[in-house]
């Protein structure tokens, strides 16, 4: 009778035996952390050039643009004249 006891699996419900951790749990894991690292790195650069999520800090010069590639222009029109 006392070995019949043994034989029996537990109840349900009733904690058994932890399974063992798998590779695909490590795999898991290590993915978690590369995310999270890759957020906090993400996070660093974006203070070190003292910029935000939701606006621009600093001076914006729009009017160099347009002189530039009106002056770009004008110098392949001219490479193409001859």
């Amino acid at each position: 009778m006392a070995e019949s006891e043994f034989m029996m699996s537990p109840p349900v419900g009733v904690a058994g035996r932890k399974p063992k951790t798998s590779i695909y749990t490590m795999l898991l894991v290590i993915s978690l952390i590369a995310l999270l690292f890759g957020c906090l790195m993400l996070w660093l650069e974006i203070k070190q050039l003292e910029g935000t999520f939701g606006g621009v800090k600093g001076r914006i010069s729009m009017n160099a643009a347009p002189e530039r590639i009106l002056a770009a222009s004008a110098c392949y029109e001219l490479g193409n004249a001859t």
